[in-house]
């Protein structure tokens, strides 16, 4: 009952770690929360039979029964602090997107795969997600206390530009006019949601720059972060298609 306990409590902190670490590709990170899973369920079905040996080695007593129980957890301890590690990692690692060259280079490695018919449309896509990225750049030097929100919103930004990529591909390969429509109206569902996303960080740009004109007290923090977590969740079900 204690290992079963732990083993329920473990799993539920380990998906909200997992949950939590930043990807730009959905694909990649089912793949590597699948894999992060296949690694705990090894642990924990090696804990299991270690704990279940050490009971039938030195037999069934409370003593036994309890330090058998502080081993597993110091051990399930151990395995949680090393992926809060890589989460922390996976943070300092997304921080390079508040640098332009390495935000951009995320979205120049997409041109190989514009059609020819779009490369004017394109133009316009990489200069407006520049300058989202120079916006939330400048958002993050004033007020440095939203850097993670503005690090999760250029996530979003990038996977809304590579859904825009899809589309524009799709609508090339679409032959009837119904399924040409529809691709469109994904390709133009996420020229609206770039556009939203530029000028709400414009907003909240502009919204610093007054307080400090005027030498008021900023916004509170929580709620300025409330308004980042809601273009982060408007951005995400573009993303999902709505």
């Amino acid at each position: 009952m204690v290992f079963a306990a732990v083993t329920t409590a473990f799993y539920k902190i380990e998906e909200s770690l997992i949950l939590n670490l930043e990807q730009s590709d959905v694909t990649t990170q089912t793949k590597r929360n699948s894999f992060r899973l296949s690694e705990t369920q090894l642990l924990l079905t090696g804990l299991l039979i270690g704990y279940v040996g050490f009971i039938l080695w030195l037999g069934v007593r409370l003593i036994v029964l309890f330090s058998g129980a502080v081993i597993v957890v110091l051990a399930i301890a151990s395995w949680y602090l090393q992926l809060k590690r890589q989460k922390t990692s996976s943070w300092a690692n997304s921080a390079n997107l508040l640098q332009i060259d390495i935000f951009l280079s995320h979205i120049n490695c997409l041109d190989p795969q514009i059609p020819d018919a779009d490369h004017t449309l394109w133009l316009t896509v990489k200069q407006q997600a520049q300058a989202i990225q120079q916006i939330a750049t400048q958002i993050a030097q004033q007020e440095s206390t939203f850097t993670l929100d503005l690090l999760e919103t250029l996530h979003t930004v990038l996977d809304l530009v590579d859904r825009l990529v899809q589309a524009l591909q799709v609508t090339q390969q679409m032959q009837t006019p119904h399924y040409r429509e529809l691709a469109q109206q994904q390709l133009q569902s996420s020229l609206t949601r770039l556009q939203q996303t530029h000028d709400q960080l414009q907003e909240l740009r502009d919204q610093f720059a007054l307080e400090n004109l005027e030498r008021r007290s900023l916004t509170v923090p929580t709620v300025i972060s409330k308004r980042l977590q809601i273009l982060i969740a408007e951005n995400e079900r573009g993303i999902l298609g709505d």
